[in-house]
């Protein structure tokens, strides 16, 4: 049976508390980790978020994720709950070669380090595509992710098709503050180390409201 890291099951701990109205010294480890309390989230909040967290808005780069996001999670059956948990977390790092197959995954549950996740305590960012620092899966390829992206104007997304040679997907929120933004930092620099010849392109998807849905 495989376990849970550590700094996986704090900050599910963390947000678990706060979405219990248990506050005090989680109020403290959250601001230690520079997280953020949890607002009611609508597009044009998500709108200002992207803004604020240099992502942007533009078409085909900015998403939200949909709520019915956890209900795809729910469904899986329980030999893959420890995959479906994975990609439960807030923060996430997710490579997709041209056939939409993830082939480096990076997940908040496998970064360790306090005050701040440390996305690169390998050296695995140091190349691209990145050496996979949380086990590959099936579960969600690129073509599985795109019922579950909104533009953060509210419209759906009909179907998603990437030429690029590798497409990189991050997870992030305002409720994870500060470590989203190391996050996309992360994601940037690593982008940067493309071979020359390669295409690649970035995405990026804030999950506040998904994080709300589901109590956190």
């Amino acid at each position: 049976m495989t376990s849970t890291p550590r700094s996986c099951w704090l900050i599910a701990t963390l947000l678990w508390l706060a979405s219990q109205g248990l506050t005090g010294c989680t109020t403290v480890a959250e601001s230690m980790y520079g997280m953020r309390q949890p607002d009611a989230v609508d597009y044009p909040q998500v709108s200002e978020y992207a803004q604020e967290y240099g992502v942007g808005v533009a078409p085909g780069k900015s998403f939200a994720l949909d709520v019915s996001y956890y209900e795809f999670l729910k469904r899986q059956p329980l030999a893959l709950q420890d995959v479906a948990k994975n990609h439960a977390q807030p923060l996430q790092l997710l490579y997709y070669n041209r056939a939409g197959q993830l082939i480096s995954y990076y997940v908040n549950c496998y970064a360790g380090g306090f005050p701040n996740l440390d996305w690169n305590h390998n050296d695995q960012l140091e190349v691209f595509p990145p050496v996979s620092q949380a086990p590959t899966d099936s579960m969600l390829s690129f073509t599985k992710l795109a019922p579950f992206l909104r533009t953060v104007g509210g419209s759906r997304i009909q179907a998603m098709e990437s030429l690029a040679d590798y497409t990189v997907v991050v997870f992030w929120s305002h409720r994870m503050g500060r470590q989203s933004r190391r996050l996309l930092a992360a994601a940037q620099k690593n982008l940067e180390r493309a071979p020359t010849g390669q295409k690649t392109y970035i995405m990026y998807v804030n999950n506040d409201a998904y994080l709300r849905h589901v109590g956190l």
